[in-house]
């Protein structure tokens, strides 16, 4: 059997404890870092919860793609990017 380790996809560290399972089922973990401290996911089943999306919608944006387009290409809702839009400081 073989283990690889979890690490945080935010700041790498391999501090990490489990942190209960979201509705789904999938194992949730947390990050134990004192600097960091968010939850995460492995594998998300919706890519609009994946870490980084927003600023893929807005890279997108700044090359002149329409709502549809970033949502066809990132596998996303419409909404979501609506929602980021929406969110962000101008």
């Amino acid at each position: 059997m073989h283990l690889t380790p979890v690490k945080c996809p935010l700041c790498d560290s391999t501090k990490i404890s489990k942190n209960g399972v979201n509705a789904n089922g999938a194992q949730r973990y947390i990050c134990t870092d004192k600097d960091c401290g968010k939850s995460f996911l492995l594998e998300y089943v919706y890519n609009g919860c994946k870490p980084g999306i927003d600023e893929d919608i807005i890279n997108q944006t700044s090359n002149a793609s329409g709502i549809r387009d970033i949502a066809r290409n990132l596998g996303i809702s419409k909404q979501k990017v609506q929602d980021t839009l929406k969110k962000r400081k101008t």
